[in-house]
């Protein structure tokens, strides 16, 4: 869990390009604070003048007591407006800062960083940031700031009386602090249960909404409600333990500073029987304590505010700061051939439980391998170790000599085309989807003849052009407005689109009917054309044409060859070549047996 100091911390980086905004602030916060003291003292001198003069001379002797204490009473109300305006332009630029930020250091994030976080949580971190840190930083400066002036400040004038006033202040705030202090350690880790809860609920609630469809299938919507009921339920009672004892703690607060007044009251009494004050002593201390008695009681509600929302940065801040798994570098990665080389790598998702050990395999370039085996057998994690979703835990990966290890990882990436088994698209246009990448600066039109181009090598372009709006149709969230089969098509101009030396294909035809299929195949052969292709299938058809096959059983390469090659093996392939039923594996083929679906009679 992030500790206090680097929330202050991110607070402080967060308002630091807003430095001259901040001055204007802080300007009015001391001249407030100022106020609070002065007013009273200006209205002090103004009654005694008034006691003191004769009804005759009274105007001409406090004319300018009163212009200044005009001008006092005015000025809050100006600079007032004017730290509004400034809070104005300064708001969106902070928030547009702290979200652009929190964005940045998500996406630096490793592919195991997202699969322990549901995206809707992820979400409401940034939200949480995005709304909570430029409460705290008011609630900072005007209440916690701004209040440590004003009692600096009266302190000072009210020595200025009679030290007992004075040092009676310091005595009452040496009262409140410590138990303000103890109060928000408890405070702060009671709502941090609920920051948690609440986060729970909402992680909870995206899920659902992501999962829909399985739950109108297996009609569980009831048992997913009952799962929220139960979570809000837990949130409803640490809400409330929360809110009762600070419930509590204002209470006990309120009677201290009751306690303090009614004491300044009686002294002050006691003082002006012995003429050590004035009437005018009076509208001071009764003036600088109802101030201070409002802003003490606006600290004591804005304290549950601060400690709530700081809470929920350090939350926030717990996942959004998190140090990224994955070290990345900035040195770019160079394809000059596309070769790739595993060198002794050792990899597990578990201790004591290797899937890969001491694995070498080298992939000369242009060579177009395929990759098969059981599900589970290691395939994904070889092209996901390639794509640095993970790192390897001993060895190296090498593409050209360059170890992926200490090259940036945008640069791999961009060298690597990928058409993944499920197609998942955003909620843009068709164009931005299949350009989706592209960092060349083309103009407008030669971007679209490209994307076209791509589309019609994909068997994508009739659909698309038969859709309302053509290749600017949106395709809805994750592209749920087309079908499997589309999607996939997509994806696959995509992978035309971007044309990378590299790539990576995982079941990319298996959304498709076989019609499609076979339209496509072609295009796909044209595509591997002078690169270096992965290519993961239990479709053994679609294996045929490559160079090699890599067949994979509990994370070893167990058989190494062409398709011819490794059926004279008479091994692991063929068993799963002869198991296949209309080219596609059936792995419990083998252990079947018949059974007449009707018995005939004869």
């Amino acid at each position: 869990m992030i500790n206090n100091k680097k929330i202050f911390k991110f607070l402080a980086q967060a308002v630091l390009p807003f430095k001259f905004l901040l001055c204007v602030h802080i300007a009015v916060i001391i001249f407030s604070a100022i106020n609070i003291s002065l007013m009273p003292l200006v209205s002090k001198i103004l009654i005694n003048q008034i006691i003191i003069s004769d009804p005759q001379n009274l105007f001409s002797n406090t004319k300018y007591i009163m212009i200044l204490l005009a001008i006092l009473i005015l000025m809050p109300s100006i600079l007032a407006r004017i730290s509004d305006y400034v809070w104005a332009i300064f708001l969106p630029k902070l928030r547009n800062q702290i979200t652009h930020d929190s964005i940045k250091k998500l996406l630096a994030q490793s592919h195991i960083f997202f699969q322990n976080n549901f995206s809707g949580s992820l979400v409401n971190k940034v939200r949480d940031l995005f709304n909570s840190t430029p409460k705290i930083i008011e609630i900072f400066l005007y209440n916690f700031f701004g209040g440590a002036l004003a009692v600096l400040f009266a302190f000072i004038t009210l020595s200025t009386i009679n030290f007992f006033f004075a040092f009676a202040l310091l005595i009452w705030i040496a009262i409140i602090i410590p138990i303000a202090y103890r109060s928000a350690l408890l405070t702060n880790r009671l709502s941090m249960n609920v920051a948690n809860q609440q986060s729970r609920i909402m992680g909870n609630i995206v899920d659902i909404f992501a999962n829909i469809q399985n739950i109108k299938l297996f009609s569980s919507a009831k048992s997913e409600l009952n799962r929220v009921d139960k979570f809000q339920r837990k949130f409803s009672e640490l809400y409330s333990k929360r809110g009762l004892y600070l419930n509590k703690y204002y209470t006990f607060l309120s009677l201290i500073s009751s306690g303090y007044f009614i004491l300044c009251f009686a002294v002050l009494v006691w003082l002006y029987s012995k003429r050590s004050v004035t009437i005018g002593d009076f509208i001071l201390i009764f003036g600088i304590n109802n101030f201070l008695h409002n802003i003490i009681q606006d600290f004591m509600k804005q304290i549950r505010n601060f400690l709530e929302e700081f809470s929920v940065v350090k939350e926030a801040l717990s996942v959004v700061a998190k140090t990224s798994e994955i070290k990345d570098s900035n040195q770019k990665l160079q394809i000059s051939q596309g070769e790739i080389v595993y060198d002794n790598v050792k990899f597990s998702y578990h201790q004591n439980s290797p899937l890969f050990s001491d694995k070498s395999l080298i992939i000369k370039a242009g060579q177009k391998v395929g990759l098969v085996g059981h599900s589970g057998s290691g395939k994904s994690t070889f092209i996901n170790l390639l794509l640095r979703f993970y790192d390897v835990q001993e060895g190296k990966i090498l593409i050209d000599d360059q170890d992926i290890a200490e090259v940036s990882q945008d640069s791999l990436h961009d060298a690597i085309g990928v058409i993944p088994q499920e197609a998942i698209l955003f909620h843009r246009n068709l164009i931005e989807n299949i350009s989706y990448g592209n960092k060349s600066p083309i103009s407008k039109d030669e971007l679209m003849a490209r994307v076209i181009d791509s589309s019609i090598k994909a068997s994508a372009h009739k659909f698309i052009s038969s859709m309302p709006e053509g290749y600017y149709s949106q395709v809805g969230e994750r592209g749920v407005k087309l079908s499997g089969g589309q999607r996939q098509r997509i994806a696959i101009a995509r992978a035309f689109f971007k044309n990378a030396p590299i790539l990576v294909l995982d079941e990319a035809t298996s959304q498709l009917d076989s019609v499609t299929e076979n339209m496509i195949q072609q295009s796909l052969k044209n595509l591997m054309e002078n690169k270096t292709t992965l290519v993961i299938a239990h479709r053994l058809s679609t294996l045929q044409m490559m160079d090699r096959i890599l067949v994979f059983d509990k994370g070893k390469i167990v058989e190494d060859g062409s398709h011819e090659e490794l059926l004279a093996l008479n091994g692991y392939y063929k068993r799963l070549w002869t198991a296949q039923s209309g080219g596609v594996l059936t792995y419990q083929i083998e252990n079947a047996s018949a059974q007449p679906l009707f018995s005939i009679k004869k």
